[in-house]
């Protein structure tokens, strides 16, 4: 199978790539494979780095604001699928977008929350804000769910996950989630999907913004952006600072201090430079870091994080039909934790995990005409960990341990990609064709192949997609070499996956998308329980699962019932087993059911004219699931909902430098439940804040 997609990969290049047939095709409207109907595209161009879609779009095309104001969301223009920037309705993968007017009409100020909005994506958190924050689409472990920020991906080498709760929306443009068929493009990782944390590019006279806001149990949350463009160079700048007092009563305090840079400078009309920079130190109270030795709150244990992100980046187009994109990036993540006795406890623990990621890519597009497209490109990744755990555990029982473990590991990636994208018969079938080769220095290679389709039918207001990928994940460091729990001798998994679509629209007033996805995994890397004795001191190991099978249905409606008013939400449904069962292993914290529903409303001249009011109402609902509890024994976990609210109220006053202000407020967990996303971590109670936005 593998080889008849790589073959099939190569004739599409080859033959589509001919000049002759690429002449005739022609230009004409398409429907979107999300929820609107697609505006005329354009010719796909080579952006910068998946860092700005918005920027390679012309002044004349649909804007990607899903205004309240205006109806369905316009089409907005994505580049994560394919890393060529079209129009959502122009690629078969399924695809979802929360943009920056999203994330400020309804208050969204986290990545948790954001991500928390798209179909398909559960996030589950451990405890109150700062706690671990684990993203999985589609049921896929977290592990199998690349993150990317800027197009650099940032996924650690200990877990192969990331912790997202530490990202603010502060200065983001948008959020691309690619979910499913991720291998062929962005290689390791990739199994369930891709999220792109896109920064947002500088235009227009400078702008300054100040937002402060203040709430129960001591929380605040300050915020200062920049942007704006002199001459040639562009810029963009966040700075956000949040902390509260938590809602345990010991020891449950969370703090973050993040700052983002963006620089653009346009040598001329065929060069670009570009620059990133990200620094983020954040500081979490562990209250339930000791609940699996039945202490109900740990008044000592503390984590501390040191992120830090640097990329720059050269496009350069040369004659009217090649661009070429060259980055280099460096990436460290450093985690500290320490626990150390208190009455009650001689439990101690002190870990130090630094890990660090270089790496570059070169890659370019080739424009044969304006529907015909190729896309190849060269990624090298030097990952490197050291970890550091002093831990002692007293008796009784299990007996009193003591493990002090120290490793290093390093490894190199290397890969090559090919992909063809091209539009036949007037734009009633848009094809894309490719695969990936990783080489790496310790699983040697493994080849994904993809493809995808969307067949637009504007007479019947449809549009139906289709696609195909394999992927694959190398097991992280842990897995392989933490003493005394990771196997040497794992191998990388793999997995294949397609899903169907059809999105109907309804001309401006509603759409409604549903999405079949099937995925297999083989070899997919588990906790296999081992008798305690030398070599399984902790009662558990990394083995690999015979089989992994996940299917399930997505439906997504969207609603634009007044002037001003938006509804919409997604339904998920997600069967996953293991095939044959292993052990006493299986599918944890992967609801059957899921759902989330959003309302929001803009009014404006309400009060006096030029004012503008915004509300919104957020609700999330994830069903009841198998999760493993403090003692270790796994039950079933119940269903919980919260629902949350945003208001704005802008009274539209120009006081000189003053170009808008706003009075903000938002409620989380408004019903005040009591829940855990998972097993011995409860969810934080009622928070609201309120406070003011400054436009200058």
């Amino acid at each position: 199978m593998r080889a008849f997609f790589l073959a099939f990969s190569c004739v599409l290049i080859v033959v589509l790539g001919s000049p002759r047939l690429a002449a005739q095709v022609t230009a004409s409207p398409t429907a979107s494979s999300g929820t609107a109907p697609a505006a005329a595209p354009s010719p796909p161009v080579l952006t910068a780095a998946v860092g700005a879609p918005a920027a390679a779009v012309p002044a004349a095309q649909p804007s990607a604001s899903p205004t309240p104001s205006s109806g369905l969301p316009r089409m907005l223009i994505v580049i994560t699928p394919t890393q060529i920037a079209e129009p959502v309705g122009q690629v078969g993968v399924t695809t979802s977008v929360v943009t920056a007017h999203q994330m400020d009409t309804q208050q969204l100020t986290t990545a948790v929350d954001a991500l928390r909005q798209v179909p398909g994506v559960q996030v589950r958190q451990s405890g109150g804000p700062g706690t671990l924050a684990e993203v999985s689409i589609r049921g896929a472990d977290p592990s199998q769910s690349l993150i990317m920020i800027d197009g650099v991906p940032v996924n650690d080498s200990a877990s192969s996950e990331f912790d997202i709760s530490r990202l603010t929306t502060a200065g983001l443009d948008q959020i691309e989630v690619v979910r499913g068929a991720g291998g062929s493009l962005y290689g390791s990782q990739a199994i369930g999907g891709v999220v792109n944390i896109l920064s947002s590019e500088g235009s227009g006279p400078p702008t300054f913004s100040l937002l402060s806001e203040g709430g129960n149990r001591a929380t605040q949350y300050q915020q200062a952006t920049l942007s704006g463009a002199d001459g040639r160079l562009a810029y963009s700048g966040a700075l956000s600072y949040f902390s509260t007092e938590g809602y345990r009563t010991v020891n449950d305090s969370a703090d973050n201090l993040a700052g983002s840079l963006r620089l653009d400078y346009h040598l001329n009309e065929d060069t670009t430079l570009r620059g990133f920079a990200r620094y983020i130190r954040a500081n979490v109270s562990l209250a339930e870091f000791s609940n699996s030795l039945g202490i109900t709150v740990n008044p000592t244990a503390h984590q501390r994080n040191e992120f830090m992100l640097y990329k720059g980046e050269i496009d350069r187009r040369i004659g009217e039909r090649l661009t070429l994109r060259a980055s280099g990036f460096y990436v460290r993540d450093d985690l500290r934790v320490n626990d150390t006795p208190f009455p009650g406890s001689d439990q101690f623990e002190s870990d130090s995990i630094p890990d660090e990621t270089r790496g570059s890519t070169i890659d370019g597009v080739y424009n044969w005409s304006a529907h015909l497209q190729s896309l190849i490109g060269f990624q090298f990744l030097d990952r490197w960990l050291r970890s550091g755990d002093n831990l002692y555990f007293p008796a009784p029982p299990p007996p009193a341990s003591r493990f002090v473990t120290v490793f290093n590991a390093r490894r190199q990636e290397y890969a090559g990609y090919v992909e063809q994208v091209v539009h036949l018969f007037n734009d009633h079938l848009i094809g894309t064709g490719g695969f990936r080769v990783d080489g790496n220095s310790q699983f040697g290679e493994e080849v994904s192949p993809a493809w995808s389709i969307a067949i637009p039918l504007q007479k019947y207001g449809v549009t139906l997609r289709g696609n195909y990928a394999e992927g694959f994940r190398a097991p992280s460091f842990d897995e392989l070499y933490f003493p005394n729990f990771g196997n040497p001798h794992l191998n990388p998994e793999l997995s294949s996956e397609y899903d169907g679509g059809i999105t109907k629209t309804f001309g401006e007033l509603a759409s409604l998308t549903a999405t079949y996805f099937s995925r297999r995994v083989h070899d997919e890397i588990v906790v296999v329980p081992c008798q305690v004795g030398p070599g399984c001191e902790f009662g558990a190991t990394a083995g690999n699962a015979q089989r992994v099978d996940t299917q399930g249905v997505e439906v997504v409606p969207e609603a634009h019932l007044i002037h001003g008013l938006d509804l919409g939400g997604s339904l998920t449904y997600v069967d996953q087993r293991h095939t044959p069962p292993l052990f006493k292993v299986q599918p944890l914290r992967v609801p059957k059911w899921s759902a989330e529903a959003h309302t929001q409303f803009v009014h404006e001249d309400l009060l006096r004219s030029g004012d503008q009011v915004t509300a919104a109402v957020l609700y999330t609902f994830v069903g009841d699931r198998d999760d493993i509890e403090p003692d270790g024994m796994i039950a079933n976990h119940d269903a919980y909902h919260r629902v949350d609210l945003a208001f704005a109220y802008g009274p539209g006053l120009k006081w000189k430098l003053l170009k808008d202000e706003q009075i903000v407020a938002r409620v989380q967990n408004a019903l005040d439940r009591h829940y855990q996303e998972n097993f011995g971590f409860p969810a934080p109670r009622v928070n609201f804040v309120a406070g003011v936005k400054l436009t200058f």
